[in-house]
């Protein structure tokens, strides 16, 4: 999450004077030519793949620059509040000096994300937004560090600058509250601990346990990639353990709405009950009855760093790092004092 140095994408000319043959060969080879013999166009395609090389189909013939024209978005998801309301605002804000967004969806893919990155370097875009997949590939790390990035919600390795939520603190808060209020049986759905954010959140409810005098290893835990469906399973799998945990905690926005259709179903009257934090904020969270206790995250201002960000680094200012917005608790009718 340091700041990088921007590096040109390597070129036709480059490969051609790192393997010591002509431009038209690796042209040639690049394009499946039968001209060029298949031991050698299988070497340059297979460096080419190694460089992150990806022939500009869309722009032949034009200069090698990339127009400003364009940027990536790309996502895991977009039928989560995390993201489509950050795509919504990037692509308003980018808009307004002329940037268009071109916006590409994994679904948690390593193979789709890099083929997608394939296709937006061939599109000639100037640089991207990404929130990496979870096993992200070596390939797609190499055409990352070819172009202006902005890490959103993830981290993967690369030397990029990012904008992130800085959850350990608030999943603290989170844990503390709970007990404050008796809990000592506290049932855990969050993302896993692979996703960096996964692992930030993760320190914060073990530390949030150490301070309430209670075991993080003994909690029952559930770690679920983030979509509405595993939500829904992994919190009917925590609330059906034997001696029901009397709060359930939630990170992730997807998944908090799964939970909550979940714990809806289960008839446990909240927080009577059942006392429940979850994450995200979303408009309904509010108008749910009782209200829900919540983590709230700014997804404006993560659009704003994240549109800003890219912007200074098509500009070409190397000097960028990592920004983080402090999400709050967010107190509601939810959660209560723990059952006798």
């Amino acid at each position: 999450m340091g700041s990088r140095t921007r590096r040109s994408a390597v070129g036709v000319v480059d490969l051609a004077q790192e393997l010591g043959v002509s431009t038209a060969t690796v042209s040639r080879a690049l394009n499946d030519s039968p001209a060029v013999r298949p031991e050698l166009a299988d070497r340059i395609r297979r460096h080419a793949e190694t460089r992150g090389y990806v022939a500009n189909r869309l722009a032949r013939g034009l200069s090698a620059s990339a127009s400003r024209a364009f940027v990536g978005f790309v996502i895991p998801y977009v039928d989560t509040p995390a993201y489509s309301a950050v795509a919504a605002q990037c692509a308003r804000l980018l808009s307004r000096d002329g940037t268009q967004m071109i916006l590409t969806i994994t679904e948690n893919d390593p193979r789709r994300e890099l083929q997608q990155l394939r296709e937006l370097v061939a599109s000639r875009i100037a640089g991207l937004i990404i929130s990496p997949s979870t096993g992200i590939l070596a390939e797609s790390r190499r055409i990352l560090g070819g172009l202006p990035v902005v890490e959103l919600h993830r981290a993967c390795g690369i030397a990029a600058p990012g904008v992130f939520s800085d959850d350990e603190q608030v999943m603290t808060d989170a844990v503390t509250h709970l007990a404050q209020l008796g809990h000592t049986d506290i049932a855990y759905l969050g993302t896993p601990r692979e996703l960096s954010n996964g692992a930030t959140r993760w320190r914060g409810i073990r530390r949030g346990m150490e301070l309430a005098g209670l075991d993080p290893d003994a909690m029952a835990v559930r770690l679920v990639e983030p979509t509405r469906e595993n939500g829904r399973a992994g919190a009917e799998e925590l609330l059906a353990r034997p001696g029901r945990p009397s709060a359930l905690l939630v990170s992730g926005g997807a998944i908090s709405v799964g939970a909550a259709e979940a714990v809806r179903r289960s008839g446990r009257r909240v927080p009577d009950e059942l006392s429940v934090v979850v994450y995200g904020d979303p408009a309904w969270f509010a108008l749910s009855e009782p209200p829900l206790t919540t983590v709230r995250v700014s997804y404006d201002e993560l659009a704003v760093q994240a549109a800003r960000l890219l912007s200074r680094a098509l500009d070409g200012d190397v000097q960028l790092g990592a920004h983080l917005v402090r999400p709050e608790l967010h107190v509601a009718g939810s959660t209560g004092k723990a059952p006798r």
